[in-house]
């Protein structure tokens, strides 16, 4: 699993710069240097002004308050004058390994979470909102420092509409890339779900998603899942596809589609597996469910033309269901992205009233 995914689908038309025109070579944040992927808009560009097509060898940010400078000089002043130690906001989750979670207000801390918008376009393809940071709130995933004290170093974070007619609980997802492959991009798509079941809602990622992001909800949809159908059927529950979706937070459409391509799962009146033929391409879906501007049922069919929806009952194949969560397991282990886990028991309750 990677966690460096894109998941924006803005139409923000803030720069006229191909995104594949890298301006900064690299950055120091704090003690780390990093190689930089992508442009970012970090130079102000001034109508009839050549400073946008200026290549910067180096970039100085501030771990903690991330402002920039563009002299070393310049940063290690401000880092002797910095009296932050952790990103503002309020912490909604802490953990006995030294992880915590931020939920950082645009509005409030405009200025903190503008900053983090362009650290993270420098590795994101695809992002677009930069500046109008107001609507969004950011969950900010840091460590403690082992040696010093209040010390937390930002390992990424993701973005959220504070209203979003289409239902969506993420909007942007980064993970710093010497943080990345540690299990960190999973984590923060389980605390965006957990968020969602808190607020008794099911939610999804804005689409498209790149193909990494593809790769990232899949893998967190497949062993939520399975991990689910198996709670269901060792206690016997007889489950809709509603149920499902409302106990994990996973929205109808994503539910439905993941059971469909895991094909353990048959509907209450099949005899076959849950398999469409002809499905309506993804992206097509995805327009008309923003038409909808609802999480309404996303009718499909299996094999045997039956309808399988919200009110579907679930019926378990347990042979399929063990092959597939050991499939699953062994995957896991392989792929050593579990070092890290969200674990719901040290999410601080969110009173937003």
């Amino acid at each position: 699993m990677v966690d460096n995914d894109a998941m924006i689908d803005e139409d923000d038309e803030q720069l006229d710069i191909p995104d594949n025109t890298k301006n900064i070579q690299s950055i120091q944040l704090g003690q780390i240097d990093i190689n930089c992927w992508y442009y970012s808009p970090y130079i102000d560009n001034q109508e009839g002004s050549n400073e946008k097509y200026r290549t910067i060898e180096k970039l100085y940010i501030c771990e903690f308050c991330l402002r920039y400078f563009l002299h070393s000089k310049n940063y290690r002043q401000h880092t002797n004058e910095c009296n932050r130690h952790q990103p503002p906001g309020r912490k909604v989750y802490e953990d006995l390994n030294g992880l915590s979670v931020y939920e950082v207000d645009g509005n409030t801390s405009e200025l903190y979470c503008q900053c983090l918008c362009l650290l993270a376009k420098l590795f994101l393809e695809r992002k677009t909102i930069y500046f109008d940071v107001n609507p969004f709130l950011f969950y900010v995933l840091v460590e403690s420092d082992k040696r010093m004290k209040n010390v937390q170093h930002v390992i990424g974070y993701f973005s959220k509409e504070k209203l979003s007619d289409e239902f969506y609980n993420l909007a942007c997802l980064m993970v710093l890339p010497h943080r990345q492959r540690q299990g960190f991009g999973r984590f923060l798509i389980a605390l965006s779900y957990e968020l969602t079941k808190l607020e008794k809602k099911t939610g999804s990622p804005e689409k498209p998603l790149s193909a990494l992001g593809q790769m990232t909800y899949k893998s967190y949809w497949y062993s939520t899942i399975l991990t689910k159908l198996d709670e269901y059927h060792h206690s016997q529950i007889h489950a809709t596809v509603a149920q499902l979706s409302m106990d994990t937070g996973i929205c109808i459409e994503d539910v439905i589609q993941t059971l469909i391509e895991l094909r353990l799962a048959y509907t209450g009146t099949s005899t076959g597996e849950t398999n469409c033929k002809q499905q309506e391409p993804r992206d097509h879906r995805c327009r008309r469910r923003r038409r909808q501007k609802s999480n309404s049922d996303s009718d499909q069919c299996d094999d045997n033309n039956n309808t399988l929806n919200s009110t579907s009952v679930l019926i378990i194949d347990e042979d399929l269901l063990h092959t597939a969560i050991i499939r699953l397991s062994n995957e896991n282990v392989s792929s050593n992205n579990d070092q890290h886990v969200f674990d719901r028991n040290y999410l601080r309750f969110i009173n937003r009233s």
